[in-house]
């Protein structure tokens, strides 16, 4: 009992003697004040008067032993006042008093302590100290949950687990928290059974009744026990207050209807979930998009699946997949193919892998990419031998392969087979048939013909036998093989049924023509007469007014000549584009029958119509003919001056001088008359027209009685025509013999010794030809041109128009266009037939065009499409770069026309550029669809162009991102990546690509740990 002041102070103030004998226990009982004041201030939690209090007391007892109580509720106030010398002080009081009632409790102090500032290290440590013996209950289960929360905070899960099961069992105030984290704990362990009943123990408290269904909800996932998920988690979200997780327990009930295949459920719950989240797990998102998919809500499932299938992993290999399907169902193929590429390129599930290769497979077979085909089933049977897919696969392989533009591999593929059905004979038939078409056209037409005979062994198919004889016949025209030809073409005649087809009438052109130049004409003119009385030849045709052209030269050279002059004129009402060579043929043809008058009008015709016509120079020559045949010597003398003068490049040069030299002696004018055949002579010793001017100089010289001159000239007409062993022949002739045989490297200097040796030979301007040619097939273009060009300016060599030729070719190659436009210019006016003549206009063509001169690369291009396929390359040549003029020039509805021309007609390299500068035309007309729908029909004609394969699939990329459809641009990409041969083409991609990355994210998170 406490003493108040007043009273205290009045009895100290009471007689001494008194005072005196009673001081022991009056002192007693004032220390004793202070110890009681503390325990009460201390019980209402005063901790700093209790701790003054405790420690008066301890002052004035001044005995350790009997203040062992004070100290210690001293030390523990300054724990509850977070004293730092506290803690020592309790550690202190342990240590003196080992045996005190209190040391056990002044470790559990300094552990609750600890433990509720959170150091869980020193709670760990000094709760473990607290004997379990000399705690009474309540300490003893605090302490076992506040060790065991320390323990778990401290991812000490398993001592924690130990404790919390310790501690979980019996009512306490620690039970339910206790079961909670035991229950979370078992969770973690794998532990369903364990975790269900402790979280239902938890669950009835209300501070654990909002937050254990949520976890509970997951442990009843975790033992697939989705009917018990569905039904507990929609009753929790049922609940009042609401539950914690709300959202999440959603998405469990979601991914339990998921899992029993009520995907309608499925998808509300994922749905109310996903609602207002910027971004979601990818497994989320992939279960979405299945269920998506599942519902037939396929615009829902392509967004979803599609933001998973940009990851490279399991479950992105799984959502390309299911995306490739939502694609189908959409009947978009050519999205639901890069889906499907997407999936089977990743070598993580390999039935996935084996699924997608299959239905990747069968789309690009579907829209006709055969050759994809064979490139993705092409170890196919390897990786999956026990394929269950197996049957139909080697049925679109098969197919595929029959189909394909790559007839090399299908060929290799049939002839590797064991067996071969009718069935497959017939097709390899087609197929070598095809290849056959593709080496001629590729100019190879040895290989063409060793492929058509293939094709020939399996005759099964009669159009297809009647064009294996025909094209034959075409390759050995080309070679010049005439007897071989006439076989060939006639063996199409003797095909069953060939009648009925287009090789039939051709072959009757092409065997017309091989007789002519065999100069059968009474044959040739059999064919030709035919050839025209068809009733599918129309005036339309290219070939029409040739074929009537040559059936009028059959009857010129059997001199049928009211015939001839018949075809002539229904060739030029057929408005040929070779009416020179008809005016002149007919100015011959008059002059034979004595018409003279009507012969020099068709020449002058000619002249006037045509003054660049390569006729002219034989026009002006002829004219002056038929003057000179009628003594008409000055009109005569005229023609041939200005042929001289005029065309001083011409063969006939040599001819003019030597009929111009005799004209001048008819009209006494013998000096002019000798001076002609002199020149003959000095400048055509070699002619074989400087013969007759020697003679001529002889009988000129001597009426002139000048007859010392002519040995001079006698003797320049030996030295240039020695006998045949003379020296300067001999070693020309050595020269040219290791030319033909194809000895360059030692036909070239032989050349050059000539050419130093005799420079004043007859022989030099075709000797600079050889040595120019010759250099050119060694590789070496600088000497190639410099010789050939010296040829070309000379203008004497008989291999002129080769020359120029030549040199025209290595200036455009050179990227020298104006001046390679003007060789070729040159070319027109020398060519001396019609495939030199289409060489000439198609390379001055492609001149024009890359000089930006487009109108006249129009105006050339129409010119070569009118004279027909002249070449195998010029006609498909000219319909491309009218196109590509009009592309220049802005003219994008006239250039898409003549693209699309361009690509249906021809099938070679030309075709492919126009197929896809047409596809680069609706790009930039934002035609999306049509660019993409005619991209993706390249493959089907023009597979074999890597390039511009390459280029389409970079255009379809690009189709794709202004579709904003990142996947499939990125898919594209990388195909291209993975297939194309050509570096160029693999570095845009990875450009576009890595443009690709920087610029798009998927809409997922990181999943939870």
């Amino acid at each position: 009992m406490k003493l108040p002041q007043k009273l205290a102070l009045a009895t100290a103030l009471l007689g001494g003697a008194q005072i005196a004998h009673a001081q022991q226990s009056l002192t007693f009982r004032s220390e004793e004040r202070f110890f009681q004041e503390g325990l009460e201030l201390f019980d209402r939690e005063k901790f700093g008067a209790a701790q003054q209090a405790f420690g008066e007391y301890i002052r004035l007892i001044n005995d350790p032993l009997r203040t062992a109580d004070a100290q210690y509720y001293y030390a523990i106030s300054g724990l509850h006042l977070f004293h730092p010398d506290a803690e020592q002080l309790v550690l202190q009081f342990a240590s003196r008093y080992p045996t005190h009632p209190k040391a056990a409790t002044a470790f559990f102090e300094l552990g609750t302590s600890f433990f509720d500032s959170k150091n869980y290290d020193k709670a760990i440590m000094y709760l473990e100290k607290a004997p379990a013996d000399r705690l009474d209950e309540a300490q003893l289960k605090e302490s076992d949950f506040k060790l065991g929360y320390s323990y778990f905070s401290k991812k000490n899960f398993k001592k924690a687990k130990e404790l919390f099961d310790r501690n979980k069992r019996g009512t306490h105030k620690y039970t339910y928290a206790s079961s909670y984290y035991a229950g979370y704990l078992a969770y973690r362990e794998g532990d369903y059974i364990g975790a269900k009943l402790d979280l239902q123990v938890a669950e009835k408290d209300e501070n654990y009744k909002t937050v254990v269904p949520y976890m509970l909800t997951e442990v009843l996932y975790k033992e697939k026990n989705f009917p018990e998920v569905i039904s507990y988690g929609e009753k929790s979200l049922k609940m009042t207050p609401p539950v914690q997780n709300p959202q999440e327990i959603e998405l469990l009930v979601g991914d339990a209807y998921f899992q029993n295949n009520d995907f309608k459920s499925a998808s509300q719950y994922f749905k109310s979930y996903a609602k207002g989240k910027k971004s979601l797990d990818k497994t989320v998102q992939y279960k979405m998009g299945i269920a998506d998919y599942k519902n037939n809500d396929f615009k829902s499932a392509e967004q979803n699946l599609k933001a998973v299938a940009f990851h490279s992993d399991s479950l992105g290999q799984n959502a390309s997949y299911h995306l490739g399907l939502t694609y189908l169902k959409e009947n978009n193929k050519q999205f639901a193919m890069r889906a499907f590429d997407q999936a089977r390129k990743l070598n993580i599930d390999k039935n996935v892998k084996e699924g997608a290769t299959v239905k990747y497979a069968q789309i690009n077979y579907e829209l006709g990419n055969n050759s994809e085909v064979i490139n993705s089933l092409a170890s196919f049977s390897k990786d999956y031998p026990d394929s269950r897919y197996s049957g139909e696969v080697d049925d679109i392989l098969s197919d595929a392969y029959l189909n394909s533009s790559n007839y090399v591999e299908a060929i290799q593929h049939i002839e590797k087979l064991p067996k071969r059905s009718h069935r497959i004979n017939e097709t390899y038939q087609r197929v070598t048939y095809y290849q056959a078409v593709k080496l001629y056209n590729d100019q190879l037409f040895q290989q063409a013909v060793t492929m058509l005979d293939k094709s020939l062994g399996f005759p099964y198919d009669k159009e297809i036998e009647a064009g294996s004889n025909f094209l034959k016949g075409e390759a050995y025209s080309i070679g010049q093989r005439w007897p071989q030809a006439i076989n060939s073409y006639g063996a199409v005649f003797q095909t069953v049924n060939s009648g009925r087809t287009e090789f039939y009438v051709k072959s009757r052109y092409g065997i017309g023509y091989a007789y002519y130049n065999e100069k059968q004409y009474d044959k040739a003119l059999t064919h030709f007469k035919a050839y025209l009385n068809d009733n599918t030849i129309k005036a339309g045709n290219p070939n029409y007014a040739d074929a009537m052209i040559r059936l009028a030269d059959c009857y010129y050279v059997t001199k049928d000549y009211a015939s001839a002059l018949n075809y002539y004129d229904q060739a030029l009402a057929a408005r040929t584009p070779d009416a020179d060579y008809v005016l002149f043929q007919k100015g011959v043809v008059y002059n034979l029958t004595g018409k003279k008058e009507q012969g020099i009008q068709s020449l002058q015709t000619l002249l006037k119509s045509y003054p660049k016509s390569r006729y002219a120079d034989d026009a002006v020559y002829q004219k002056g003919i038929i003057d000179f045949e009628n003594s008409n010597y000055a009109p005569a003398i005229a023609s041939f001056t200005t042929l001289i003068d005029n065309y001083s490049s011409s063969t006939l040069v040599p001819n003019a001088l030597q009929k111009r030299g005799v004209a001048y002696i008819n009209l006494k004018r013998q000096n002019e008359g000798i001076a002609d055949f002199k020149r003959v002579i000095d400048q055509y010793p070699t002619h074989e027209i400087a013969n007759n001017a020697l003679y001529s100089l002889q009988e000129a010289l001597g009426a002139a009685n000048q007859t010392e001159q002519l040995d001079t000239y006698l003797t320049k007409f030996k030295t240039a025509n020695p006998e045949s062993d003379a020296l300067e022949s001999v070693e020309f002739e050595a020269a040219k013999s290791l030319y033909f045989n194809e000895k360059y490297n030692q036909a070239i200097p032989k050349f050059e010794g000539f050419i130093k040796s005799y420079p004043a030979s007859a022989s030099v301007p075709n000797a600079r030809y050889f040595l120019g040619d010759s250099y050119f097939r060694n590789g070496d273009k600088a000497n190639a041109l410099r010789s050939l060009k010296e040829v070309a300016i000379e203008g004497k060599s008989e291999y002129l128009s080769k020359a120029v030729l030549r040199v025209a070719d290595m200036e455009f190659e050179n990227g020298n266009y104006t001046e390679a436009a003007n060789f070729y210019s040159r070319l027109r006016d020398l060519a001396v037939n019609k495939k030199e003549q289409a060489n000439a206009l198609l390379g001055l063509m492609k001149s024009f065009y890359f000089t930006n001169d487009f109108n006249n690369t129009i105006l050339i291009a129409d010119e070569l499409i009118a004279r027909g396929n002249a070449t195998l390359n010029a006609y498909n040549s000219a319909l491309l770069f009218r196109g590509k003029a009009s592309y220049a020039l802005g003219r994008l509805e006239q250039a898409e026309k003549e693209f699309s021309a361009a690509a249906t007609s021809a099938t070679d390299e030309n075709g492919a550029e126009a197929h896809y500068l047409l596809s680069e035309i609706y790009f930039k007309q934002q035609k999306l669809k049509e660019a993409l729908d005619h991209g993706f029909e390249f493959s089907k004609t023009f597979g074999d162009y890597d390039l511009w394969l390459g280029k389409t699939f970079l255009l379809i990329a690009d189709v794709y991102v202004a579709q904003n459809e990142a996947f499939q641009a990125k898919a594209t990409l990388n195909s291209i990546i993975e297939n194309t041969p050509l570096e160029e083409i693999k570095t845009q991609a990875r450009a576009k690509l890595a443009e690709l990355e920087n610029t798009v994210v998927p809409s997922t998170t990181t999943p939870k740990e």
